[in-house]
């Protein structure tokens, strides 16, 4: 999973000067302003205007206003400082919140990731065992069942048929459990990787759906990525062609999937999934009863992706799924620690 980003010291500081340099510039205009206030009071003798103005007025006190304002202004500076302590210890304590925020999403994306990995590989052990101890029995029990068969041709009528009862049975439960071990695993995706295992899936339904058109697009290498990048993009796609089997049976479904690379490193990139057909469509507005959608997004964004998805009524509706190249390699999927938000927590409560 794409790590959280962290807060680079870097950048905080280089953040932090601009607003200290503002600071000091706002300061010095004040002083500017005070000095140049000062000098037009000198050259225009403001002071004793101002008593020529009140002298009449002597018994209203007014000559007193100008200590009173002194006082009245210090006090706003006052009030100005408390309410600027006050947010800023509000910020901090906000900014503790979030960065804690941020770390329990990452425990939760690397949970999630980690509940995604186990249950993949809780299905590939079923698929195998089902596979190797359930299969050998079954074709066992069907040589048998033939041998039976083939001794009761002439002598008994009720063993013949009823071991051609028993192959029967046999091969039915063998292609049930075939079935079950394509749920539980995709057909080619471990030999064969993740573009043959999606051809297959398409393929079938074709079969499924011949009154759909499907297309299938790859380009990109896909080869050295990780068994749960390679498990949730075809499980997308498998979600994706299940919804068309409900709600777009008609419809023309295309599939795109693309493996971007960095410029600076080929290894980087992202691998991008898109889905659209021209179907009745959805309202995304409308609360939906199934968890499709829903499982489909927690799946990518374990994996540190983005899911986004596009419908309206009559409209068709579109998919898409940007999951990093890394995404599930070894090392890559431990959340680095974030700076501890008691840290701030304290600092604010310093400033009380």
């Amino acid at each position: 999973m794409r790590p959280d980003p962290q807060p680079d010291s870097t950048t905080s500081s280089t953040s932090e000067r601009p607003s200290r340099s503002a600071a000091w510039r706002d300061l010095v205009c004040v002083f500017a302003l005070t000095i140049l206030a000062a000098l037009i009071c000198m050259r225009f003798e403001v002071g004793e205007l101002t008593y020529s103005l009140t002298r009449r007025f002597e018994r209203f006190q007014l000559d007193e206003f100008p200590p009173t304002l002194v006082v009245f202004a210090i006090g706003l500076a006052w009030f100005s400082w408390r309410r600027y302590i006050e947010s800023q210890r509000e910020l901090l304590h906000r900014r503790a919140l979030e960065e804690k925020a941020e770390r329990l999403l990452a425990d939760n994306r690397r949970l999630a990731s980690e509940s995604i990995g186990a249950q993949e590989n809780e299905r590939r052990h079923l698929a195998r065992e089902l596979h190797d101890e359930l299969g050998q029995y079954l074709n066992a029990i069907a040589l048998d069942a033939g041998r039976i068969r083939d001794l009761s041709t002439h002598g008994e009528p009720e063993v013949h048929r009823l071991s051609l009862a028993v192959m029967q049975s046999a091969s039915t439960v063998y292609k049930q459990i075939g079935g079950m071990i394509r749920r539980l695993r995709p057909i080619g995706l471990d030999e064969f990787g993740l573009p043959s295992a999606l051809e297959h899936c398409v393929e079938s339904w074709r079969e499924r759906l011949p009154q759909a058109s499907f297309t299938l697009t790859v380009d990109g290498d896909f080869a050295n990525l990780a068994d749960v990048v390679n498990i949730t993009l075809y499980r997308l796609v498998q979600e994706g062609l299940t919804n068309v089997s409900k709600f777009a049976r008609n419809s023309r479904v295309e599939i795109y999937l693309v493996r971007t690379s960095d410029d600076k490193h080929a290894s980087h990139g992202e691998i991008v999934v898109t889905m659209t057909d021209d179907g009745p469509g959805i309202d995304l507005t409308k609360p939906r009863a199934g968890l499709g959608l829903i499982g489909m997004r927690e799946r990518v964004e374990a994996l540190g992706g983005e899911f986004h998805v596009a419908s309206q009524p009559d409209s068709g509706f579109l998919f898409c799924a940007r999951v990093p190249v890394q995404a599930g390699l070894p090392g890559l999927n431990e959340p680095s620690d974030p700076r501890d938000p008691s840290e701030l927590a304290e600092l604010a409560k310093s400033e009380k």
